[in-house]
């Protein structure tokens, strides 16, 4: 509740543009991003459950994780280049406002995320 409420009243900082795009800030920027996730340990419970379910340990054959973790790879690079696109199309069409009413949306869902989970606690 506190993190809905905090997301709630923050207020969006101001866009600084910066048009450095070299490859060292890339890479920089992708080894940070990359490392994050995959030390993620929800991420990597995720993964262990999905190979587990699929029984990827229980065959033999080696092609089975192999296709599983070409098809995780690929749907996660189109989720994030469909959205990344879909971004920088909508981004010269927001307004300054809308990051706030976006702050109050989040906040408002997190919050009430957190209501609902201290009543299930409430009421065992």
């Amino acid at each position: 509740m506190y993190l809905g409420s905090k997301t709630f009243l923050q207020r969006p900082t101001e866009r600084k543009t910066k048009k450095d795009g070299s490859s060292s800030v890339l890479a920089g920027a992708y080894a940070t991003t990359f490392f994050l996730t995959i030390t993620n340990p929800l991420t990597i419970l995720s993964f262990a459950a999905i190979f587990a379910g699929m029984g990827v340990a229980e065959t033999s054959a080696d092609y089975a994780a192999a296709t599983l973790v070409a098809g995780v790879l690929s749907g996660s690079g189109l989720w994030w280049l469909f959205l990344s696109g879909g971004v920088s199309l909508f981004r010269s069409k927001l307004r300054t406002g809308t990051p706030r009413w976006v702050n109050r949306a989040s906040g408002t869902i997190i919050l009430g995320f957190g209501v609902i989970a201290l009543l299930n606690v409430l009421t065992l």
